[in-house]
């Protein structure tokens, strides 16, 4: 999945020289955090609504008068950050998502390889990707199985279920870190009724949990 299915191509901008007060307000009339910063078409900085208050005097010791004033007196060039994390149309959304949690941003300005300002991809946008992404999208059930790490063991489990018991794996994600030499797998397979998957799963010796390992269901049943 790629960023330029996932952004947002009609972006709210403001340039350099306008006010901290037009750039409020079009925070919060249009309920975003984020503003791209553009320049002659390019992106030159971005600046958050978080940064607009940091700058805004206290109200404990500066009338509103005297904010009001301070806001439309000062230039959104004079607050916003110039070093600015990106992505581009082709990156993927993992990718994205990697940048957001290691820079600790809320959103990335999309640009192409001149820097020109092509959209936005944000936080929610991204966890929304993977909500569809890990979602089953109808009635199934979640399994999570402890699959060997080594080649053949993810498709002799996948071919118990999908080729012996003619199941339907509408998703499949396999976590990055194993303990013991196995992986955590979990399948979302078309079925309310799971049991025989697996019965037929830990009969070839996988460790099955429905719907998790933790929280194994057939703990009530059995009782």
């Amino acid at each position: 999945m790629l960023v330029k299915h996932r952004m947002s191509a009609d972006v709210w901008s403001v340039q350099p020289g306008d006010s901290l007060a037009h750039a409020l307000r079009l925070t919060r009339e249009h309920r975003i955090r984020h503003l791209p910063v553009v320049q002659d078409g390019e992106l030159a900085g971005i600046v958050s609504d978080r940064d607009i208050r940091l700058a805004m005097p206290s109200p404990l010791t500066v009338a509103d008068a005297d904010r009001a004033a301070f806001l439309e007196g000062t230039r959104v060039d004079q607050v916003m950050t110039r070093e600015v994390i990106t992505a581009g149309l082709l990156d993927t959304v993992e990718d994205a998502a990697k940048l957001l949690c290691r820079h600790r941003i809320g959103s990335l300005p999309v640009v192409d390889a001149h820097g020109r300002l092509l959209g936005m991809i944000t936080e929610t946008d991204v966890l929304t990707a993977f909500a569809e992404i890990f979602s089953s999208g109808g009635p199934s059930s979640r399994l999570e199985v402890l699959i060997p790490d080594r080649p053949g063991e993810l498709a002799r489990a996948l071919g118990i279920v999908g080729g012996d018991l003619k199941l339907n794996v509408t998703s499949l994600m396999v976590q990055p870190r194993g303990e013991d030499g196995r992986k955590t797998t979990i399948f979302h397979v078309g079925t309310i009724d799971p049991r025989e998957a697996i019965e037929a799963l830990e009969r070839a010796g996988f460790t099955v949990g429905w719907p998790s390992l933790e929280a194994d269901l057939r703990r009530g049943m059995d009782a």
